[in-house]
């Protein structure tokens, strides 16, 4: 018997929240018990009681609630069951995640996606690739947006000026909650730093208000901004938090990265090209999805 459902079992037939203690005393005396490997393989039972409340109490749709009383040296944290329904352990690439972004980005913002290809860096040995390489990144050429007249005009403010062509870079996590949100929000914060707008998209994240407003309170910070994708509908997807706009991208960084990684060198060539051509060429960026 796995455990999330023996969890599952007490919570249900308890009348009032439990504490992780309580679930596993309960849990001890329960006439599956036997049949739980999981609290049979490890050392302390009560650590795979913690990381399976976690574990299932994170994400859109968690199968357990919390109660906290807010004590600030003991947690007093009561579980209660929200749903029977376990979720499907389907383990799907980060990269599937794209296509969607990709619209969203195209209806939302006007931007023009590409996915940077980690493999492509030059720099085989490069250890803080993780922390450099944006996921995707796009282009919102607002030069095509005026009159040819003023197009002329501010042309002659360069490539880099977001009166002639605003830069995003997104970064893709297929779930994110407690466990893991400081990693990946500073990733995104690294990976973005050389752009115009920086946003973590990501495809379950966690709904419990204090974690949301931890969202918020980065944000102030950074100015990372975090989208939550409609898998089944992408143009419903939701902006949780807006990206705070940088007005001038970091040349130095984005030099580096074109050093780096030929997919984003090609990027910033294909930009250059819009402003002269007054056109995007829809070929060198990725496909929308019908």
């Amino acid at each position: 018997m796995e455990l999330v459902e023996l969890i599952i079992d007490i919570l249900d037939k308890s009348e009032t929240p439990l504490t992780q203690g309580e679930i596993l005393a309960l849990a001890e005396k329960h006439e599956k018990y036997a049949e739980c490997e999981k609290l049979h393989s490890v050392e302390v039972p009560l650590s795979a009681v913690a990381r399976c409340l976690s574990k299932y109490s994170s994400g859109s749709n968690p199968v357990f609630g919390i109660q906290d009383e807010g004590k600030a040296k003991k947690s007093r944290k009561h579980f209660f069951l929200k749903t029977k329904d376990i979720p499907e352990a389907t383990v799907i690439p980060e990269s599937s995640l794209h296509p969607y972004l990709v619209k969203f980005a195209r209806e939302r913002f006007g931007v023009y996606c590409k996915t940077i290809n980690a493999l492509k860096v030059s720099k085989k040995k490069d250890k803080i690739g993780k922390w450099t390489n944006p996921d995707i990144v796009g282009i919102n050429p607002t030069i095509l947006d005026l009159n040819p007249l003023f197009q002329k005009e501010i042309e002659k403010l360069g490539l880099f000026s977001t009166k002639v062509m605003q830069f995003y870079s997104f970064e893709l996590k297929l779930k994110i909650d407690k466990s893991n949100f400081t990693e990946c929000y500073f990733q995104a914060v690294s990976n973005s730093a050389w752009a115009n707008f920086g946003y973590l998209v990501v495809g379950d994240l966690d709904t419990d208000q204090v974690f949301l407003s931890n969202l918020t309170r980065l944000n102030n910070g950074y100015g990372i901004g975090v989208i939550k994708l409609n898998v089944g509908n992408p143009s419903k997807s939701e902006i949780v938090v807006s990206a705070r706009e940088r007005e001038i991208v970091d040349i130095n960084f984005m030099n580096f990265l074109a050093d780096m990684n030929l997919d984003f060198y090609d990027f910033v060539d294909t930009a250059g090209k819009i402003i002269k051509a007054k056109r995007v060429d829809a070929d060198k960026f990725d496909e929308v999805m019908k």
